[in-house]
């Protein structure tokens, strides 16, 4: 029986949190594909690793055994490739990557994922946005970046790894925080804080377009930002909505609702140069991630 290193993290993150909850947010994975993975594991070994009740989890006597082991392995096999790469005296340059900002939660669950399939991966990690990623992607200096395609040429490769429902953000103040869901025609009472056309042109484009589906243009708050550290800042203290998807860790004076009618959807992509094929990494890379988005059910199944 050959059982993945990733099946074995799983069990000791649930092992130690004896919360599958707690467990699938320090792995930035959801609770139900953390339990698929646990079940997997249990079918395939033919024991039962945790007794489950309404209120507890708890490790059963194959459980208690297992952590011990399981906890070696782990550590053998991360031992392993720092090993590995500190014996390793050539030139071997790190996958560069552009991942969109690490604070929302699709992002994060990437890295996360990457970071538990392939621990040890020498990896350079920048935030320069799609409109200057293309281009880094075009020229040989980024091998994969994160985001909306709609702008992609066709001398790259996109993947579509997730399709996912777009928020409106706002501060607990805001009189729209006390609703549900937000229909789109709302957003004409209140000014969008937007990125800035050079950071996040293609955003913004879909922001407009989802709009005027509802009838409504976009009215822009007088400034810019880029990040939810500053978009955070702004929204505590104006009377703005920004247009999101799901951040890893929201804080908790804010509020974020779904939008509805028409309910919009943000497209990520996996994109790549042909040239970049060949560079160490990569295939792993995407292996990785198409393998999450199946697990996570981030796609729609094929009609």
């Amino acid at each position: 029986m050959s059982l993945e290193l990733r099946q074995l993290r799983y069990f000791v993150a649930v092992a130690e949190e004896l919360n599958f909850s707690a467990a699938a947010r320090h792995l930035y994975v959801s609770q139900q594909a953390l339990s698929r993975v646990i079940q997997q594991l249990e079918r395939e070994l033919g024991v039962k690793l945790f007794e489950r009740t309404t209120r507890a989890v708890g490790l059963t006597a194959a459980g208690e055994a297992m952590l011990v082991w399981s906890r070696r392995s782990v550590a053998a096999a991360d031992e392993a490739v720092n090993a590995a790469r500190r014996a390793d005296v050539g030139d071997v340059r790190a996958l560069r990557l552009d991942l969109s900002a690490a604070s929302l939660l699709a992002p994060a669950m990437v890295l996360r994922r990457l970071q538990l399939d392939h621990p040890g991966m020498p990896i350079e990690l920048v935030e320069n946005g799609v409109p200057r990623g293309l281009e880094a992607l075009q020229d040989g200096r980024l091998d994969a970046l994160l985001g909306l395609a709609t702008h992609c040429p066709a001398t790259l490769e996109a993947d579509l790894i997730r399709q996912e429902p777009v928020l409106i953000g706002m501060g607990s103040h805001h009189e729209l925080a006390q609703l549900d869901s937000v229909p789109v025609s709302r957003l004409a009472e209140f000014d969008l804080l937007l990125p800035s056309d050079i950071a996040a042109i293609e955003w913004v484009e879909f922001v407009v377009f989802f709009c005027a589906q509802a009838g409504v243009r976009p009215r822009r708050w007088p400034a810019a930002t880029h990040g939810s550290a500053a978009a955070a800042d702004v929204l505590r203290g104006g009377d703005c909505l920004t247009p999101t998807v799901a951040w890893a860790d929201p804080p908790a004076d804010l509020v974020f609702r779904p939008l509805v009618e028409p309910v919009p959807i943000y497209a990520w992509s996996i994109m790549t140069a042909p040239a970049a094929e060949e560079r160490p990494g990569l295939e792993a890379f995407k292996r990785s991630i198409l393998a999450l988005s199946e697990e996570e059910g981030w796609l729609p199944p094929l009609a």
